[in-house]
């Protein structure tokens, strides 16, 4: 038999963030060692449009999602050129209690985004949340240039083996940077298997409120 049926958001809170966070513990919760990525979508003077999925790295103090990159990569000099970004962070399958029991896909699409790259005053203690893979490319890996497997294999090795014999932490290289991303409106769609999905949007208000309804999908 055909089904059809319309989902539905509720009990959801005033801050968009907060729904986010909401959205990111409970994928955390049911898969613990999980990462957490989102799509990021850039203006390029080469290819037009250019889009990457990228690590989420978290919210920062003042409630924007925050974007790691190095200074060198396309994907820098394109926001420096344009900073004007399209961020997706796809979930799919999230069982939020209070969405109810029922596993749902959830898309958060942040619209109007502004990148801001961070002050150098912020930046260690997002390179100290990285991972010790990160930290290594971000070191020593060059981002978009041909290179040999091999090669770049003995590299990594040779650089891992003299990191845990020096038992130092790694350093932040110059090139490290984050962006935050200001946001005009968050829009967060809900759907399950044969239903027609649900959308509540976060509306950014002049006085800096934020302004929550469902919109049709």
């Amino acid at each position: 038999m055909n089904e059809s049926s319309v989902s539905r958001i509720v009990d959801y809170p005033d801050e968009p963030t907060a729904l986010l966070q909401q959205l990111l513990d409970a994928v955390r919760n049911h898969q613990p060692e999980s990462q957490i990525y989102m799509n990021l979508a850039t203006i390029d003077d080469e290819f037009t449009v250019l889009n990457r999925t990228v690590l989420y790295r978290g919210i920062s103090v003042d409630k924007c999602v925050i974007y790691a990159t190095q200074r060198f990569t396309r994907n820098y000099k394109n926001i420096k050129a344009n900073a004007k970004c399209a961020v997706t962070i796809l979930m799919p399958v999230v069982s939020l209690p209070s969405q109810g029991s029922t596993p749902f896909l959830w898309q958060v699409r942040l619209l109007g985004a502004t990148a801001v790259e961070l002050p150098e005053s912020e930046l260690d203690a997002w390179w100290n949340r990285e991972s010790l893979s990160a930290k290594i490319r971000d070191t020593i890996f060059p981002c978009g240039q041909p290179v040999d497997y091999d090669e770049l294999k003995a590299k990594h090795d040779q650089f891992l083996k003299e990191y845990r014999a020096s038992g130092k932490p790694l350093q932040r290289p110059p090139t490290f940077t984050a962006f935050k991303f200001e946001v005009q409106r968050y829009d967060f769609l809900k759907v399950g298997l044969n239903q027609i999905a649900d959308r509540v949007q976060y509306r950014r208000q002049e006085c800096g409120h934020w302004q929550a309804m469902h919109v049709a999908t």
